[in-house]
């Protein structure tokens, strides 16, 4: 199958829980796209020395996760270039292995103001859309941020509205830390996978 509209989304995953997987879809449905691609960081430049989970083990998990969608899949780009995951590089790749697609980077609204410290952020704008999931209170702080990069920013930053989905991998991993229940945050598979190899105690 040809991929013309290829997602991208790209994180941590530490670890991967249902809010990532629902704006992935939300994303892949509302652009019409063929296919979402997760990228799973080696090392996040804006988390140098703060994952918790081993980038082997964040793979397997979003790899799990992705597993009953047919239209997502996971690539271990970052894992393979090892060292720090810059997007830049990543998306550079994924032209080489996708090279007829439109690719469709998909961010949360609250990276949208940090955009400007992303490495060769003008050259990626130059490659990619960036598709923001809003997340509220994010509006103004978007809509500013964009402004930023001038006619650039309005051709290649967009935002999509989606319900509000209250999840985050820091409360996963404080919940298994202490013991808590946290099944619902994450698919079944993933959860198993947590318990069994005793991540995030």
């Amino acid at each position: 199958m040809t991929v013309k509209k290829l997602g991208i989304i790209g994180g941590s995953f530490d670890p991967i829980h249902k809010g990532h997987l629902s704006s992935a879809e939300f994303v892949y449905r509302s652009l019409n796209l063929d296919k979402v691609l997760f990228v799973p960081a080696y090392i996040a430049p804006h988390k140098i020395g703060m994952e918790y989970a081993a980038a082997q083990d964040r793979y397997r998990m979003t790899e799990l996760a992705a597993e009953p969608y047919p239209y997502f899949e996971v690539s271990d780009v970052e894992l393979k270039r090892s060292g720090i995951s810059y997007t830049y590089d990543t998306v550079l790749e994924l032209k080489k292995q996708y090279p007829e697609s439109e690719l469709y980077f998909i961010v949360g609204a609250d990276s949208v103001p940090q955009l400007n410290t992303w490495n060769h952020i003008y050259e990626l704008l130059n490659e990619v859309t960036f598709v923001a999931v809003a997340r509220p209170g994010y509006a103004k702080a978007f809509a500013k941020a964009r402004e930023a990069f001038g006619g650039l920013g309005e051709e290649k930053i967009m935002l999509l509205k989606m319900p509000e989905q209250a999840v985050s991998s820091t409360e996963i991993r404080e919940r298994v830390k202490n013991g808590e229940d946290f099944s619902e945050m994450v698919p079944e598979a993933v959860r198993d996978y947590i318990l069994q190899k005793g991540l995030y105690r």
